[in-house]
Formats: C-alpha cells, structure tokens, sequence
C-alpha cells in the first residue's frame, strides 16, 4: 500500500476500532504510557503450521474474539521458538500475545525452550478449546489397529522395531513416553527399547515419513488426518488410527482411547487431553486482558465459534483468567511425573 493510502487507512481505521474498545471498557487514551494501542492484535502460534489444530483453533479465536473485542486480531503462525521471543519482547499493550496449547509448558521440562519462558514468567491468559482427537496413526496395511496390538506385535516379531514421528518436547513426545513406560511395565525393558523414534516437527512432515516409510506410527488428529483414512484415498498414503488420548471417545469415531486399550501409568489410565490457551507478557495491561478475558467468555458462547470448532472436532473449553494458571499448573504436576519416568528423547531416535 502506498504511504499516502496508509495514512488515510489509518485515519479512518482508528475511530471505529476505538469505538469497539469502548463496547468492551478499553478507550483510546487510558491506560498506561499515554494510551492502550491495541487497534491490532497479533495472535503468534507456537506452531509454524497453517493447517493443523493449532492455526484451526486460533482461526476461530481471532476471528470470533476479535470482532466481539472490537480489534483486528490475525494469528501468525512463527513456530514454538519465534513465538516465544516475540513475547519475550513484547509490549504491555496487549498487541501481541501468543496462542499455543500444553507445549507451552512441556517443552520447558523437556528441555525443548529455556527456563525463562515457563509459565512462571507469562500472564496466562484464558482457556478456550480442546482438541479431543489427538491421536496414533499407522498406514492402512499395518498389522495392527491399535496401540496395544502395536505392542503385542512388537513382541512377537523379536527381529522388529516400532518406530514413531515424534516432535522433540511437545504433545507427541508425551503421549509417546505414555505407550513406552506401559510397555516397559507390561512386556519389559528389552521389549520397550525397541521403540524408536524418528525427530520431525509438522504434521505434514510426519505424514510425510509415514508415506515414505520412514517410520510406522504417527502422531495427528482427527482433524487433520481424517482426509487420509477415506475409502477412496489411494493406498500409499491411506492411514488408520491407533487410539486417542483423550479422557473420552470422540462421539462418531469408533476409535479407542488409551484408557480402553489398558494402556496405565502407575495403575492409572492415561488420558490427555489438548487444551488451548493464551499467554501474556507478565505484566501485561490490566485493562486489556480484562476485557480480553470478557471478550472470549461472549464469543466462546456463540453459534459461530461452537460450530466453526466442531467442524473440525473441537470443542469449546472455556477457563477464566483468574482460574486458568492453577488449572493448567496443576495438570502440568501430574503430565511431568510421566516424564521424569520416561527415557530421553536422545535414546528413543533410532
């Protein structure tokens, strides 16, 4: 755009996104350092994908947040390590802000991202959805249809491995860590150590290796894998799901959770569930994320964002602000037990 028309956009731009602001108790003009500049909102991922469930996710959020906030919100889609950055130099306006799900804090204690961006050192934002269909994927013509056949396989074929696409420090590492240590309880140790893993980051990268038979099980979803599980889908890239780790099945999918397959952690079933939340500079404005916290808790109720998630078998999953810290550091107490049981990542990649 010429500087001439970005000026003229911007003089006519102002007026009406401040007058949406107000609707929602932030005025142009209040707030700290002379005013809160929050006429744009830009929404990083901790994923660099646009196809997968974080961007879906985010879609829905800026779009539906965006507008009952009175803002133009847009996700940008940097990846887990730019994201983190650009909120480590972000204002406390509320212009950027970061949207990611439990990788957030698992790739803390995997090692994956530094101390300094723990949850500790963010304002954690609200809640908004959860992707129940995180899921074990194998091609069409393996021989086995869950994970728990995945494993008495393994078992009965000695000269064998099982190799999985796992992204290092994320949601896939800990599910995976799940399989093995039950593995290693019911099987043994000489049976576990024959999981490998083969280090990818997308989701298209993983369905990638799986096509070229680089590995035998992934990591995907419901959502974004569903399209190769078709009946007319051709034969190299046809997959099939292996289980969920949800707390539930996903109603319409005949697709076992771990939980079903007696897969256990200690004597207990594991479920995971992926939730979706915001993170904020930790001293973010208290006006912004107020009304950010209002603006969500309205749009999450309408028609428009329930069915814009359920399309791709999201659900919506609304925590506060003022609960969702102690909701998510709880769970994170419990999913970190797991890992301090589980090998290191180095060990598993074949």
């Amino acid at each position: 755009m010429h500087k001439k028309l970005a000026e003229l956009a911007a003089l006519t731009t102002v007026p009406v996104l401040a007058a949406g602001l107000a609707g929602c108790g932030l005025q142009s003009g209040s707030g700290s350092e002379g005013g809160l500049d929050v006429n744009r909102v830009r929404v990083v991922l901790g994923s660099s994908s646009t196809t997968a469930d974080t961007y879906q996710n985010s879609h829905a959020f800026t779009t539906h947040v965006g507008d009952e906030l009175g803002v133009g919100m847009k996700a940008d889609a940097i990846g887990a390590n730019k994201a983190f950055q650009a909120l480590d130099s972000a204002k406390t306006d509320g212009s950027t802000i970061m949207f990611f799900h439990d990788m957030a804090y698992l790739s803390v204690k995997y090692g994956a991202q530094p101390e300094k961006f723990a949850l500790e050192n963010w304002k954690v934002g609200p809640m908004v959805s959860t992707n129940p269909g995180a899921a074990f994927l194998a091609a069409d013509e393996a021989p086995y249809d869950t994970l728990a056949q995945a494993a008495t396989w393994l078992k009965d074929n000695p000269g064998e491995d099982l190799t999985f696409a796992v992204e290092a420090g994320g949601t896939s590492e800990l599910s995976l860590d799940a399989f093995y240590i039950w593995v290693k309880d019911k099987y043994g140790t000489k049976i576990a150590e024959r999981i490998k893993i083969l280090a990818t980051g997308s989701d298209e990268k993983k369905n990638q290796a799986l096509w070229a038979g680089n590995v035998d099980i992934i990591y995907g979803s419901i959502a974004g894998n569903e399209q190769y599980t078709k009946g007319d889908v051709k034969d190299k890239v046809k997959e099939k799901f292996l289980g969920i780790t949800a707390s539930k099945p996903v109603e319409g999918y005949d697709i076992p959770t771990f939980k079903q397959q007696g897969i256990k952690i200690d004597g207990a079933p594991f479920t995971f569930d992926k939730e979706f939340f915001l993170l904020m500079p930790k001293d973010i404005d208290k006006g912004f994320r107020q009304a950010l916290d209002e603006a969500t808790a309205k749009a999450i109720k309408t028609d428009a964002y329930v069915e814009e998630l359920k399309k791709n078998k999201f659900v919506p999953n609304y925590v506060p602000i003022e609960q969702s810290r102690e909701y998510i550091e709880q769970k994170r107490e419990r999913l970190e037990s797991i890992i301090d049981q589980a090998p290191e990542f180095s060990d598993l990649v074949g």
